[in-house]
This record gives structure tokens, C-alpha cells and sequence, in this order.
């Protein structure tokens, strides 16, 4: 007899659940009110969501603000979630907002490497699912343990994140024995191109087809990376893969017969143009309270501050980064400020509001100053120059390091405070030509004091000798904020150099 299983499954929503593009303001087809309608859910169907839920958006800023995300967990239960797992991000805001989220949450949390230690959030490595076809469906949730790499120590004095495969590995030899169909739902994305098998990162941050070769999940959900996966098949392994900001979804079919599975098809769906009216009423006020936010003036700048492609701004430098580096040192004190551009950039005109800076500046970002060498600058430089490609005709171009296995603009960075060039027609790691400060050549054992995003800190990027560089100080408050504060003060001093 044959049974069926469909799943609908979204991932990395980023606080993106009313349509509305925040950087315009205009409507957008997209966000989790626009996927609502779309999912047609019966006794055999299963709604599923792999984390990075509650922080992205301007609207989760502002709700992080209030120290909630409980709006986000009534949104997921209109939607009626059977289960989801956490994303790295899900932690950026701390402790009591994940909190809020998960207690308000109907839908189970399944995520065998993350523990708080305390007991309080419920979250359970995985689960076992009675269809009424009969099908028993085993999910385990499993997040990327780079976690423990980016996210502020502060985040996780309660939480304890642990070995992706080594939790894999505890709970995945009883439910397949246990269930007809295994799914996996993994914030992660894949270290090899899922179809020549090719190795795109060394790094241990995305193991998605590790995971798809050695255990032998029927369905693996990744995430993470925001790519566009359906109807690919790693190893045996179904595995698909959403777009950020819910702006798709993705559908899946499994048929089952005589005791095994002998089908399975997926899709993806964009968001459309129609809205659950539940969602919107229950996101209204709140959405209107962020618009006044983001529309009110901040500051002024003398001309705009716009971006250009990703490659000109690398090869000529960047206003927007710029400034993003003056704020860094005013905040720091430093000698050197670093600081890259999102994959997406909106810019500044010269009157510029809260929604400008958010649109911006578009990460959770707070500041680490770092004691440097002239010798590690030499390495973040030579990092950077590995941004630079030549085709066969001599052109230069974006190398494909900085484009798979996702496009990662984020890992170029603009240094402020030194005065440096490359040669790009130069082998990698040799590309450095020159490095001044305050006009005189850097040295190899040189000392100065450096500020950077926690992100940067990190090591991650590429940049993981930064890791042992010591740290001078932490600076805990959001960039977003810095900005806010900085464009405060200088209208302040404007303001008493008319007087």
C-alpha cells in the first residue's frame, strides 16, 4: 500500500515575516505571512523550519530592543510548525530573547548538539512522528558547531554547543532502526559542490555532504549557505536548501511502499503576493512602530554615500566603508580600524535615516580592538588580495574563493589608518606591494592596536590567525548602535560650533 509524506520546510527567515521590504518600506513578496497560504497540511504532512529565525531583520532588531521574540513564536504557530532547530544567529541577541522565542513556541525544538545546561529552554535532540498513514517518521535537529567560533561568550554562559557528527552519532543509530523515513534538519550548508563533489571550504563550519555520505539520512534540510536547493541527491541522501529572508520555501513528496521509499521529489516556491491576514493582524501595530523607527533622520552627510559593484569598491575603495571605519576608530580609540560590505549594500544619501544605517550596516556586529603585528596585517592584507581573479584576457574579476560555496563579499575587508596596494598579477600570498603608516614603511614587528567587527575577531573568512593575536578590549555595544550614537554626537558638536 502506498503511503505518502510531504513536507513544506523553511529556513533562515532572518526576522523576515511580514512582506515588506525594509529598506524601501514598499510591500515584497516574501516573508513568512506570504508562505502561510501555501501550505495545504493534513495528517500525512509535516511543517518543518531549520533556525536563523528570530535575527536579521530590522523589525528583530527592534523587537531585541524590547527584549522579545514572542511575536516571532506566534507567527510560527498560526503557521502551525511541527518542529524546527536552531541557526547560529538564533543566539546573536542572548539568552532571555532565544528564551522567549522557544517558550512561546508550540513546535518542538530539535537540536542534538545544543544543551542548556540549566534546563530551561526546551530543546530535544530529536523526535519520532506517527503519520496517520502510519508512516513513522524520525527528525533529528543539528546546528553548526561554529557557533562556538563567532557568537559572544556572553550568549552562551548557559548553552553548551556541541561536535556535529559526535551528536549525530548518539542519537541517529536508534531512530533509524525506529523509523520508516529519517529526516534531518541541519543548519549548514555543504563543504563540496553537491554535484562534482569538488571541496569548496576546508573549514568545519558547513559538513552537509560529510553528513549525506556517512549517515544515511532519506531527507537531509540544510541551511545556512541560502541557496536554492531541490531535487538533489547526495549519496542516497534527498537534500534541499531555502533562500534567506523567506522570500521561497521548499515543498517535498516521499512515497513509501513495501516497506521502503520509492520516491522522492522536491521543489521550490516563491513567496507569492498573497498575505495569511491572521499574521498581518497580529504583526500590525508592531510593523508600524518599526516604520516610524526607520523614517526618523539621523544625520546628514555632505554628499551621498552609494555603493558600486562589489569589484570596483574592492579595487578603488569605499565611502560607505569609510565611514563604517571612522565610526569603528571614534568608538575604539584605535590605530587601525577593518571593516567589509554585506553581499548587498543599500548606501547613504546625504539625509540619512534609521532605515539607511539598518539597511546598511546589516550585521550584529560588536567591536573587538586586537593587538596586531606588521606581520599579521600582511596577512589580512594577502587574505583580502585573494578577492582578486584575472580571466585569460588579463581582466580582473572576483576570484571564486570569495563566490563558493556561497558568495561571501564579507570576507574582503577595507583597512583604515595604513596606506598599502597589491599587484594582482602576483601569486596569491605574494600580492602586497606596500604597507606606510603615517608615511613610514610597516614592520614585521611592529605593533599596533587594531579595532574589527567580533565576526572578524573570530578568525573566520580566512583570517584565522587573528584568533591568537591577544585582545586589548571588547566594545558589547551593537554597531548599529555605535552608528546611531556617533551621528548624535556630531550633530551635537555642529550644533555648538554655530552656537
Amino acid at each position: 500500500m502506498k503511503k505518502t509524506l510531504k513536507i513544506y520546510f523553511t529556513s533562515d527567515m532572518h526576522g523576515y515575516f511580514a512582506p515588506i521590504d525594509y529598506a524601501t518600506g514598499r510591500r515584497k513578496a516574501a516573508g513568512l505571512a506570504n508562505l502561510i497560504p501555501q501550505f495545504v497540511k493534513d495528517g500525512n504532512t509535516l511543517l518543518l523550519d531549520g533556525g536563523d529565525t528570530i535575527q536579521g531583520s530590522p523589525f528583530a532588531y527592534l523587537q531585541a530592543q524590547g527584549g522579545s521574540a514572542r511575536l516571532f513564536a506566534e507567527c510560527m504557530n498560526l503557521a502551525g510548525y511541527d518542529y524546527v532547530t536552531l541557526g547560529n544567529h538564533d543566539f546573536n541577541f542572548g539568552y532571555e530573547y532565544l528564551a522567549s522565542f522557544l517558550e512561546n513556541l508550540k513546535a518542538p525544538c530539535l537540536c542534538a548538539n545544543i544543551t542548556d545546561v540549566t534546563g530551561r529552554l526546551p530543546i530535544l535532540p530529536s523526535a519520532l512522528k506517527r503519520l496517520d498513514n502510519g508512516l513513522c517518521i524520525g527528525i533529528i535537529g543539528i546546528c553548526t558547531d561554529f557557533i562556538n567560533v563567532w557568537e559572544k561568550k556572553g550568549n552562551l554562559t548557559k548553552i553548551r554547543v556541541g561536535d556535529v557528527r559526535e551528536a549525530l552519532a548518539s542519537v541517529y543509530g536508534k531512530l533509524r532502526s525506529e523509523a520508516d523515513v529519517l529526516i534531518g534538519i541541519y543548519h549548514g550548508g555543504f563543504e563540496r559542490d553537491i554535484e562534482t563533489g569538488r571541496v569548496l571550504s576546508t573549514t568545519r563550519e558547513n559538513i552537509g555532504y560529510e553528513i549525506a555520505r556517512d549517515f544515511g539520512f532519506d531527507l537531509l534540510l540544510t541551511g545556512h549557505q541560502h541557496m536554492a536547493i531541490a531535487d538533489a541527491v547526495i549519496a542516497g541522501t534527498h537534500i534541499m536548501q531555502t533562500p534567506a529572508n523567506a522570500e521561497q520555501f521548499a515543498e517535498a513528496e516521499l512515497i513509501w511502499e513495501d516497506g521502503r521509499i520509492v520516491s522522492c521529489r522536491s521543489a521550490l516556491h516563491s513567496a507569492g503576493d498573497c498575505s495569511d491576514p491572521r499574521v498581518l493582524q497580529l504583526l500590525e501595530e508592531p510593523e508600524r512602530e518599526t516604520a516610524a523607527w526607520l523614517d526618523a533622520p539621523k544625520g546628514h552627510f555632505e554628499a551621498p554615500l552609494l555603493p558600486g559593484e562589489h569589484l570596483e569598491m574592492a579595487l578603488h575603495g569605499s565611502g560607505i566603508a569609510d565611514f563604517f571605519n571612522q565610526v569603528q576608530l571614534w568608538a575604539s580609540g584605535a590605530q587601525l580600524s577593518t571593516t567589509s560590505l554585506g553581499n548587498e549594500v543599500k548606501g547613504f544619501n546625504t539625509d540619512v535615516t534609521v532605515r539607511d544605517i539598518v539597511s546598511t550596516y546589516i550585521y550584529p556586529n560588536t567591536l573587538v580592538i586586537k593587538e596586531v603585528t606588521g606581520e599579521v596585517l600582511c596577512r589580512m592584507l594577502e587574505r583580502s588580495a585573494e578577492y582578486f581573479d584575472m580571466d585569460e584576457a588579463g581582466n580582473l574579476r572576483v576570484s571564486r574563493k570569495f563566490l563558493e560555496p556561497k558568495i561571501a563579499h564579507y570576507n574582503f575587508d577595507y583597512i583604515m589608518g595604513i596606506d598599502y596596494g597589491f599587484d594582482c598579477r602576483r601569486p596569491e600570498g605574494s600580492r602586497v606591494t606596500h604597507m606606510l603608516y603615517q608615511g613610514r614603511p610597516v614592520e614585521a614587528e611592529q605593533r599596533f592596536t587594531m579595532v574589527m567587527n567580533n565576526y572578524r575577531a573570530s578568525g573566520t573568512g580566512g583570517y584565522e590567525f587573528l584568533r591568537e593575536c591577544p585582545t586589548v578590549r571588547e566594545i558589547l555595544t551593537d554597531m548599529v548602535e555605535l552608528i546611531l550614537r556617533y551621528f548624535e554626537e556630531q550633530a551635537v558638536e555642529e550644533q555648538e560650533a554655530k552656537d
